[in-house]
């Protein structure tokens, strides 16, 4: 299974007990370790992420995978790799 670095901010943190984890997991697609980390943390963290009418990543979120947003890759279907670093960013607001 291939190993990933996820970095979660904010209450995306609390929900996973840590804002920076190393897991190894068999999720090949961001979708499948979301949910993956939804198993494992509760179903709170895809609840989150994930609009359960649309089945998309709320518009809000921030999903970047080694720096690149995956709003510009293929989204929920975009595929991790041996590795990779993932980030995870509520919606930020105020100035």
């Amino acid at each position: 299974m291939p190993k990933i670095t996820i970095f979660a901010y904010a209450y995306l943190g609390d929900i996973l007990e840590s804002r920076n984890l190393n897991v190894s997991t068999p999720a090949e697609t961001v979708e499948e370790l979301i949910n993956f980390l939804s198993e494992q943390y509760g179903s709170s963290f895809r609840e989150k992420l994930i609009d359960p009418k649309t089945k998309e990543m709320r518009n809000s979120y921030r999903v970047l995978i080694n720096g690149r947003d995956v709003g510009s890759l293929k989204r929920l279907k975009t595929r991790l790799r041996e590795g990779d670093k993932v980030l995870f960013f509520p919606p930020v607001a105020g100035g």
